[in-house]
C-alpha cells in the first residue's frame, strides 16, 4: 500500500529552484529590447520618454516557453494592451487629480487586463505589466502635448521587441508543443469563463482599488510601486502560491535594496544608467525563472535606477520609499486574497488541472513580476 505524500507547505515553495530552460536567450532578447529604445530616447534628447520606452519593451518578456509563432502572437496582444495602458495613463497624468482618478480607472483596467490575460493564456499570467503600464504612466506628471509622444514611444519599443522575435519564427519551432509546454498549459483552466475567473477579476479590482486609495492618501514618492507590488501575489494561481509569492517578494526586495544601494552609490547617469538597466534586466531574466526572489535581487535595483531617472530623489529616500511601498502593496494584496478566497467544504473535491507530470516548471509562480 502506497503511503500518501503529505502536502508541502507554502513556505517550502518559497525556496524552490526551477530549471534554466534556455533563460539565456530570453535574457538576451529582454536586454536588447530595453537597451535600444532607451538609447534612442537618450540620443534624441527625449529623456522624459524613457519610462514609456521601458514599458513597451516589456512585451519581450512574454511567451518564453511557447513556440516562436505562438510567442509572437502573444507578444503582439500584450503590446497592444501595454500601449493602450500608456495612452490612458498618460492622459490621467495630465490632470491635477491624477492619483484620485487612478482609484476607479486603475481598478477597472486591472479587471479588464486580467480577463485579457486569461483569454490569451498569457505567461507570465495576470495583469502585472498592464497595471504597471497604466499606473506608472499616470503617476509621472506630464503636459497634454507629451501624451502622443508617450504612446508612440511605447508602441515603437513594443514593435522593436516583436522584431526581435521574428527570426525565431521558423519551421523547426512551429510544430507540436513539447511536454514541458503542454504541462505548463495544463496548470491553467482552459475555459476563462466561470467562478474562478470572476474571483480573480474581483481580487484585482479590489486590490488595485485599495492600492489607489493608499496612494492617493499617503503622498508617497513613487506611487506606482504600490500598485505593482499589490498586483504581484494576485497573479499566482492559488492561496498557497500567493503566500509564497508574497514571501519571495519580501526576501528578494530586501536583498535587492542592498544591491540597489551599491548601484545607486555609483551615481549612474545618462548612457551609463541605461547600460546598467539593460544589464540588470538580463540578470533578472536569467534568475527569475529559477526563483522569484533571485530575480528581484536584480530587478529591484533596475526599478530604482529607472525610477530615479524619472523622479530623482536621494538614495536613502528611494530605498525607504521602495521598502514602505512593498509593505503597503503586499498587505493590500494579501487582504484582497483572503477576502476573495474560495472556501470549499471538506467533502468537495476539485479535479486536478494537471494531466501531465511536470518537473520543475515554475513559470506560473516565478515569472509574473517583471517591473517592477
Amino acid at each position: 500500500m502506497t503511503q500518501a505524500t503529505p502536502p508541502r507547505s507554502w513556505w517550502a515553495a518559497v525556496f524552490d529552484l526551477g530549471p534554466h530552460a534556455g533563460a539565456h536567450w530570453t535574457a538576451l532578447r529582454a536586454s536588447v529590447a530595453i537597451l535600444v529604445p532607451l538609447m534612442a530616447c537618450r540620443a534624441s534628447g527625449r529623456g522624459e520618454l524613457l519610462l514609456y520606452a521601458a514599458i513597451g519593451a516589456f512585451a519581450a518578456l512574454y511567451g518564453r516557453h511557447e513556440p516562436a509563432r505562438a510567442r509572437l502572437t502573444m507578444q503582439a496582444q500584450v503590446s497592444a494592451v501595454l500601449v493602450v495602458g500608456v495612452a490612458v495613463g498618460a492622459l490621467v497624468a495630465t490632470t491635477p487629480l491624477r492619483l484620485w482618478l487612478l482609484i476607479p480607472i486603475g481598478a477597472a483596467w486591472a479587471g479588464v487586463a486580467v480577463l485579457l490575460s486569461e483569454w490569451g493564456r498569457w505567461h507570465p499570467a495576470g495583469a502585472l505589466n498592464p497595471v504597471f503600464a497604466l499606473t506608472a504612466s499616470a503617476t509621472v506628471p506630464i503636459p497634454l502635448s507629451t501624451v502622443p509622444a508617450a504612446a508612440l514611444t511605447a508602441a515603437g519599443a513594443a514593435a522593436f521587441a516583436l522584431l526581435l522575435a521574428l527570426p525565431e519564427c521558423s519551421a523547426r519551432d512551429g510544430g507540436e508543443p513539447t511536454l514541458h509546454r503542454r504541462a505548463g498549459r495544463g496548470l491553467r483552466p482552459p475555459d476563462p469563463v466561470g467562478r474562478h475567473v470572476a474571483r480573480h477579476v474581483a481580487r484585482y479590482v479590489l486590490g488595485i482599488g485599495a492600492a489607489g486609495v493608499a496612494v492617493a492618501t499617503s503622498g508617497i514618492g513613487h506611487p506606482y510601486w504600490t500598485f505593482v507590488t499589490a498586483a504581484v501575489p494576485m497573479s499566482a494561481p492559488d492561496l498557497h502560491a500567493r503566500l509564497a509569492r508574497a514571501a519571495q517578494r519580501v526576501i528578494g526586495t530586501a536583498t535587492g535594496l542592498g544591491v540597489a544601494a551599491l548601484v545607486l552609490a555609483a551615481h549612474p547617469a545618462g548612457y551609463a544608467a541605461i547600460l546598467v538597466i539593460a544589464a540588470l534586466q538580463a540578470c533578472t531574466e536569467l534568475t527569475t525563472g529559477r526563483n522569484y526572489s533571485l530575480g528581484l535581487v536584480f530587478f529591484t535595483p533596475m526599478a530604482l535606477v529607472l525610477g530615479d531617472l524619472m523622479l530623482p530623489a536621494s538614495i536613502g529616500t528611494l530605498l525607504a520609499q521602495r521598502a514602505v511601498e512593498t509593505v503597503i502593496g503586499l498587505a493590500i494584496a494579501l487582504a484582497a486574497t483572503l477576502v476573495t478566497h474560495e472556501r470549499r467544504s471538506p467533502t468537495t473535491r476539485t479535479p486536478p488541472l494537471l494531466t501531465v507530470p511536470v518537473t520543475g516548471d515554475t513559470r506560473s509562480s516565478a515569472t509574473s513580476d517583471r517591473t517592477r
